[in-house]
């Protein structure tokens, strides 16, 4: 008997086939988009597997998979690389059908991880899925029944449903107070467009990593970002100049109804004009007029200090709520067998 569902690749697959499943399924969102597959394998030390299953009965799609191998920097045969899905398996069906297939996506993600010598499996849903925000959304995490070690976050979401002046209203005053004072300071707020604003982005994006120590992006990626989800309304980009200087840029992924804070970049001076509260602010009323009704402002560290406690608290300023975010962890079946051996052979060598 030949089995109900073949695994058949992304690229095979094929972007359009693979789009017209993911708007159709309410368990995927702008994470299991096909462009940004692409814009991810931008990234260094990572290999795009994503993955199909298709019913070999009619061939419809029944599940999609974005799943990247991340690279350890140490040797393969240690077990320390990562399969990473952002998104996790998007599942077009209910009850016992969607457990199955469901169960047919991991056992293949369980395969690639011994393929690809990865120790660990980690598996994050997307929060703005229409199935994870709405009143029926699961109450436990889903991928505990997969066998995931059960590893929540939270996330700030702003409810946007209820208009412009209960969104204003509904911030913080700080919040508010810092969109008055950059406004006052004449800042002003434009959407970006094309390829001079791509260059001014990244330049903003690089003085943003240099301020902060951390390793800046490839210019590819936000390429992609422009080439694939700017131009096809999956995103906006706004700008914000004082004195004819751009001095912020934020970043929003919009699908689905809902939207994303997804990357922001800021000069000094910028920081100093509150001119990403500004950005914000107006990308909140555009979203509005759009119909957009959620809007995740981030990640939450609820108690956290320091540098996190600083953009915890911007985030949750804009009016939002605490959300689950539901991720989960799966160590490999031999992972520390693999690196004893991997270790005894270097020693020995």
């Amino acid at each position: 008997m030949s089995e109900p569902y073949e695994i058949i690749g992304a690229r095979e697959l094929g972007r359009e086939a693979w789009n017209a499943f993911a708007d159709a399924c309410p368990e995927a969102w702008l994470f299991h988009r096909h462009e940004l597959l692409g814009a991810l394998s931008e990234w260094p030390r990572r290999a795009d597997v994503s993955f199909a299953l298709r019913d070999t009965r009619d061939g419809s799609v029944a599940a999609v998979i974005p799943l990247f191998v991340i690279q350890s920097r140490g040797p393969r045969a240690l077990g320390f690389n990562t399969l990473d899905s952002l998104g996790g398996p998007a599942v077009n069906a209910s009850g016992r059908e969607r457990e199955q297939i469901a169960q047919a996506a991991h056992a293949r993600i369980k395969e690639l991880a011994r393929v690809h010598g990865a120790g660990q499996v980690v598996v994050s849903l997307s929060g703005m899925a229409p199935w994870l925000r709405g009143p029926d959304c699961p109450r436990v995490n889903p991928l505990v029944e997969l066998g995931y070690e059960n590893e929540p976050s939270q996330t700030w979401v702003v409810d946007l449903r209820g208009g412009e002046e209960a969104a204003w209203k509904g911030m913080e005053g700080r919040a508010r107070t810092a969109v008055r004072k950059a406004q006052k300071l004449g800042v002003t707020v434009r959407p970006a467009r094309g390829a001079e604003d791509l260059d001014i982005y990244y330049t903003l994006h690089l003085e943003t990593y240099g301020r902060t120590g951390a390793a800046p992006h490839p210019r590819a990626y936000f390429e992609r970002i422009w080439e694939d989800f700017l131009a096809a309304g999956l995103c906006r980009v706004f700008i914000a100049e004082h004195e004819g200087r751009a001095v912020s840029a934020e970043n929003f992924g919009i699908y689905k109804g809902a939207a994303l804070y997804w990357t922001g970049a800021t000069a000094a001076q910028g920081l100093e004009l509150n001119a990403p509260s500004l950005v914000m602010w107006e990308a909140m009323r555009w979203m509005m007029a759009q119909g957009v009704e959620w809007f995740e402002t981030g990640e939450a560290f609820p108690g956290a200090q320091g540098k996190l406690k600083g953009l915890n608290d911007f985030k949750k300023s804009f009016g939002g709520s605490l959300h689950p975010v539901y991720r989960g962890r799966m160590a490999t079946a031999g992972r520390m067998q693999r690196a004893a051996r991997a270790l005894k052979d270097i020693l020995l060598d």
